[in-house]
């Protein structure tokens, strides 16, 4: 939902349940009373900047800075019994550099993160909203190349993953459409996670085909 579309009253209180304290954490951030997040809450890594949208159980996150401790990881998370799940994986594995922004990112993603600050965004498994009334809802619609493109940097990624088929053939048509080019062989995905890492969602899922695409940003 582009924040342009959002009636003030509803911005206000959509804003208000983003800024709900619930767990006091130093990995936890929330928005400012504008409904911003200054860039110096959010990285306190040397390295590369990730932004994943929707963290699940933290796997990706976790197998991501294990391997890349130097970098900064931006996780939106909605649901709070995945949020303190993700904060025990990384409080055991005693990792820092990551931040949990636990506010439905389809509300104000582009206006409460600083613009051209990502290396990398992944998008795994959002809801496929299959329904066909339903399809308004989806993440990816044939705006959505250009959201991204708002927060990425020059030569910045984005990772998608799906298991229902006719949602891939959307990302993969609003993808060859946009200023993006496509990181993986014919036909634009592979079928095993190329971080390496199997998520919960992928282990309930198992027996539905995933499909596993990354694209990167041609532009300036």
């Amino acid at each position: 939902m582009s924040p342009e579309v959002i009636h003030p009253e509803l911005r206000a209180r959509l804003l208000s349940i983003a800024r709900r304290k619930i767990v006091d954490h130093p990995f936890i951030v929330q928005p400012d009373a504008e409904g911003l997040i200054p860039a110096a809450r959010l990285f306190s890594g040397t390295g590369q900047r990730i932004l994943e949208l929707g963290a699940g159980s933290g796997e990706l996150c976790l197998d991501w800075m294990k391997k890349h401790p130097e970098d900064s990881y931006v996780a939106f998370e909605i649901k709070w019994d995945r949020i303190r799940r993700i904060l025990r994986l990384l409080e055991r594995n005693n990792v820092q550099n990551v931040r949990i922004v636990p506010v439905n990112f389809s509300w104000f993603l582009e206006s409460m993160l600083p613009g051209k600050s990502f290396d990398a965004i992944i998008a795994y498994f959002p809801d496929p909203w299959p329904k066909r009334r339903h399809w308004k809802h989806r993440l990816v619609q044939p705006d959505f190349p250009e959201q991204v493109i708002a927060l990425l940097r020059r030569g910045g990624q984005v990772h998608l993953a799906t298991d229902y088929a006719p949602y891939a053939r959307k990302m993969l048509r609003v993808f060859r459409r946009s200023d993006f080019d496509s990181q993986m062989p014919a036909p634009g995905f592979i079928r095993s996670n190329p971080f390496q890492v199997r998520t919960r969602f992928e282990e309930l899922t198992s027996e539905r085909k995933p499909h596993f695409m990354a694209w990167t940003w041609r532009g300036e």
